[in-house]
């Protein structure tokens, strides 16, 4: 039998809202090594939305199949470096964590048919001057009021 206490007032029946399309601030809460479906290396990203509740997910698979999948890889990576200032060729995941940078969010059906958000690109640190500053999604709310916390996160 489990240890634990059950807070019915926790549960949130609404669940998260859907990131409508658009280009947000985004952090990247985790970076993991994975392995890809066809077996090569891929970096799993964990994103959090600006003002939202809730996640999106990125992968990128390193694919050093041929030339044009190594340059194809090292332009995605090139785009993520660029929009989050990570060091040009900095592998080490742990420390993507915790940086700010833009993307473009699309919205599209998963495998069951149920809409999600998903990252369609990573914007340019040049093109990230127009966002809003990064905004926590305040607990417990599932509309967000977009709270601005006045520089305790760097603007990107």
């Amino acid at each position: 039998m489990l240890n634990w206490k059950y807070n019915p007032e926790n549960y949130n029946a609404e669940g998260y809202q859907l990131v409508p399309p658009g280009e947000y601030r985004v952090r990247i809460d985790n970076a993991e090594e994975k392995v890809s479906s066809t077996n090569k290396p891929m970096v799993k990203l964990t994103l959090k939305v600006s003002g939202y509740n809730g996640h999106v997910w990125k992968y990128i698979v390193l694919d050093s199949s041929t030339p044009e999948a190594v340059q194809k890889t090292d332009n995605r990576l090139g785009r993520i470096f660029d929009s989050f200032g990570i060091e040009a060729g900095d592998m080490n995941l742990e420390d993507w964590k915790g940086k700010v940078g833009g993307v473009s969010i699309k919205n599209e059906p998963d495998d069951k048919g149920v809409m999600r958000a998903s990252v369609s690109w990573f914007l340019r640190r040049d093109e990230q001057d127009k966002l809003p500053l990064w905004q926590e999604h305040p607990v417990g709310k599932v509309n967000p009021e977009m709270v601005d916390l006045e520089g305790d996160l760097p603007p990107f």
